[in-house]
């Protein structure tokens, strides 16, 4: 039987953002990106929102807002993952340095469009955005634009309202994976590695030359990572993870 790997975005990001590890997984995974709670007005609503489409048994991977997501979903999901993924993510409360950089952006989608708005953020989230193709670029605009503004002022309020979710940590009992990008500004190396401390047995790893983005910015990459993982993980059973693992 195919087993499933879920994979849940971040900020204004729907499945476009996740397009090549589509196309990379699907010919050996039931591969599903939830929907629908983009403009729910907190992380508990939206992580509400997301359990109740999830199938009984998973393979998790969350990126950014969507690790926040994940975070909080824990205490309902803990024993049906199969393997669980964060990529670029904290557990951390909002930082207060953060929350004057998401009010601009969000000022930005108001007075100018969202289209610009996702321009100035890919910009800041990658380290060389011009590296992306231009094709992908084109496209996580336009999903953005679809998703609208209101979308993206309840993300951006839900963000900076979120909960504190290293309490959730240990509730993980199954192989766990955090990887970060060694130049990501966004959720810095040090809130992955504190999540990596935070969930015995995980594995850490970083990625060099990479910013907020791994999944855009070093694909191929990133595809072999989860290939390996969910190969190395498949069918097990919750429990912690061997080893750690740095590079």
């Amino acid at each position: 039987m195919r087993e499933t790997v879920v994979l849940l975005p971040g900020l204004q990001s729907d499945h476009t953002s996740w397009a090549y590890q589509i196309e990379h997984l699907k010919s050996r995974y039931d591969v599903f990106v939830p929907t629908g709670y983009h403009s729910r007005p907190s992380i508990a609503e939206m992580a509400d929102c997301v359990t109740d489409q999830l199938m009984p048994r998973f393979h998790f991977v969350a990126w950014s807002m969507g690790g926040y997501i994940a975070l909080q979903m824990l205490p309902r999901i803990s024993d049906r993952l199969i393997s669980f993924v964060l990529i670029s993510t904290s557990a951390r409360p909002e930082d207060p340095a953060n929350t004057e950089r998401r009010l601009e952006n969000l000022a930005t989608a108001e007075q100018e469009g969202m289209a610009a708005a996702n321009e100035r953020s890919l910009a800041f989230s990658c380290l060389d955005v011009d590296s992306l193709e231009v094709s992908q670029r084109e496209a996580l605009k336009q999903s953005a634009v679809d998703l609208g503004v209101e979308a993206f002022r309840a993300q951006q309020h839900a963000i900076i309202k979120r909960p504190d979710g290293r309490a959730n940590l240990p509730l993980v009992k199954c192989p766990t994976l955090v990887i970060v990008g060694d130049g990501d500004e966004v959720t810095p190396p040090d809130r992955a590695l504190e999540i990596h401390k935070g969930i015995p047995g995980s594995e850490f790893i970083t990625i060099p030359n990479t910013g907020h983005c791994p999944p855009l910015e070093h694909p191929q990459q990133v595809n072999q990572l989860l290939e390996t993982w969910f190969s190395r993980n498949s069918g097990t059973q919750p429990q912690p993870a061997a080893q750690t693992q740095d590079s």
